[in-house]
């Protein structure tokens, strides 16, 4: 009866320590995944499409060496990313907000959102849901630099 106490224990345990390591807070980084460096990013587009019927999209491109390059970069790796399962259909911002990050050879990986606490991100086709920490204030701030760039 011991030793099938001891095994449960420690099974709980095992699922615990899997569990802190799967959903800990990651930069962005590691939300991206699949070899995702900053260093090795060209260029980042985004398109900011509305979500009312009458509103124009927008379209922007950031070559790498530029200002507004890297000020979009810091403002992508300063909050944390939890992975989570959940979804979140709440449409609270006035625009959806997709980035694409480009290599010398490729459009690699992709950012999105569009209100409430989740993104998706990961490897261009591939991407995963997490939870941003600040929420959907984080996410207004990169959308204000954004609207700001377009002028």
């Amino acid at each position: 009866m011991k030793k099938e106490g001891a095994i449960g224990l420690l099974l709980i345990v095992v699922i615990v320590v899997v569990a802190i390591l799967f959903l800990r807070p990651k930069d962005l980084s590691a939300a991206l995944g699949d070899g995702f460096a900053p260093e090795a990013v060209t260029a980042i587009s985004a398109t900011l499409s509305p979500v009312t019927t009458g509103g124009e999209e927008i379209t922007l491109d950031f070559p790498a060496g530029e200002e507004t390059f890297g000020q979009l970069l810091a403002l992508l790796q300063e909050p944390s990313y939890s992975r989570t399962f959940t979804s979140d259909d709440q449409i609270a911002l006035g625009y959806q907000v997709y980035l694409s990050f480009a290599t010398e050879e490729a459009w690699a990986w992709s950012y999105q959102f569009q209100g409430g606490k989740l993104i998706q991100a990961g490897p261009a086709g591939e991407t995963k849901t997490y939870q941003i920490s600040g929420g959907q204030d984080t996410q207004q701030e990169i959308l204000d630099f954004l609207l700001e760039q377009a002028g």
